[in-house]
């Protein structure tokens, strides 16, 4: 008898936010851009006025809202390179860019082409930078940016954005980010950033840059050219791709739990994630205790891992992070990071971004 594929857990498609679509409506029209001319462009039926008028009731699928992000950051990126007096990066050269990476062997390989490659398109796209350092890797993406506005920042953080998930999606594992910096205050809305970088930011950085355990960087590619071509057809711009292969449910649901905590919603609960993954609640704690977890320990890991993004911000009070991460208090809070690091906030804190301010 033929045995029976594995089926995955794939979550259902979710409505775009509509919000964060308007929002970067709003940001290529203030730049100077035609927002009817850019909807066409993205196949919406929507007229700019209807989708930029707050009251308005309707709606974007996944597919449509990264259309429209697609074209919203070509035309931000390219009124940057106006005041940059630069060529903007086009499509075919972001393919070009990926064509070449899919034939490394590990993800270190990837990044030495990647390096060099950017180098030769110049101030189009960001110069590298990998250090190591106790087993920690970083990333730094230099851009040759002359102004720090709106157009710059979305340009900057989908480019931050788009490396993280494109090396993921080549390894076929979601990298764990430890933190990801970007060089800007933040220029949009809460929700807007942590929809174009599920990981939270760290703003008013040195620079834009990816930390993650040295580990990754040996890990083999294994992605096809044919793979990558399907890829393209959206990439980077559909945020919703999943990037790692067969990844198991716990991980998916990881995903799921980072990205409602990187935009201060409640936690959801084991019900919704049921339903968002078409399963009942008792087969899905069947399912993560197969996998030797639990949706609490879930819940648990990536509090405690957004936790410690958070404070790298001393702007951010512990209240404010209890507060962010679903505490009732900052008192709960302190001993819940105690029993996951066996360290208070404020001496993890103290400790931490010490060097960072040096």
């Amino acid at each position: 008898m033929a045995q029976k594929s594995k089926r995955l857990s794939i979550p259902a498609p979710r409505r775009a936010s509509i919000a964060v679509a308007r929002e970067l409506l709003g940001y290529v029209v203030e730049a100077g851009g035609n927002a009817d001319a850019l909807l066409d462009r993205a196949g919406l039926p929507h007229t700019a006025t209807a989708m930029l008028d707050p009251k308005w009731k309707g709606q974007l699928s996944r597919l449509q809202f990264s259309a429209l992000y697609a074209e919203a950051v070509w035309a931000l990126d390219a009124q940057a390179a106006h005041q940059e007096e630069r060529e903007p990066l086009t499509k075919s050269q972001f393919d070009l860019f990926c064509h070449c990476l899919i034939t490394c062997r590990t993800l270190r390989d990837v990044i030495a082409r990647a390096a060099a490659f950017e180098a030769m398109l110049g101030p189009r796209m960001a110069a590298l930078t990998l250090s190591e350092r106790d087993g920690v890797a970083e990333l730094t993406m230099t851009t040759k940016r002359t102004k720090r506005n709106v157009s710059a920042y979305v340009s900057d953080l989908t480019g931050l954005s788009a490396h993280y998930r494109l090396f993921s999606w080549l390894l076929g594992v979601n990298i764990g980010l430890l933190s990801a910096h970007l060089r800007y205050p933040r220029l949009v809305s809460r929700e807007c950033a942590s929809r174009l970088m599920l990981h939270p930011v760290i703003h008013d950085a040195a620079g834009n840059t990816l930390r993650f355990s040295s580990y990754y960087l040996d890990l083999p590619v294994i992605r096809t050219p044919a793979e990558l071509e399907r890829l393209l057809q959206r990439f980077p711009f559909d945020l919703e791709e999943i990037l790692s292969r067969e990844a198991p449910l716990s991980e998916r649901i990881g995903v799921v739990i980072h990205s409602a905590l990187s935009r201060g919603l409640k936690l959801p609960t084991g019900a919704a994630i049921a339903r968002q993954f078409h399963i009942s609640p008792a087969t899905l704690k069947r399912r993560l205790a197969d996998e030797g977890v639990t949706l609490l320990q879930l819940k648990n890991a990536c509090r405690g891992d957004v936790a410690r993004v958070l404070l790298a911000n001393r702007e951010l009070s512990i209240s404010q992070i209890a507060q962010w991460t679903g505490f009732s208090d900052s008192t709960t809070f302190s001993r819940a990071f105690h029993q996951w690091t066996g360290s208070s906030p404020g001496a993890w804190r103290q400790r931490r971004t010490a060097p960072d301010e040096q």
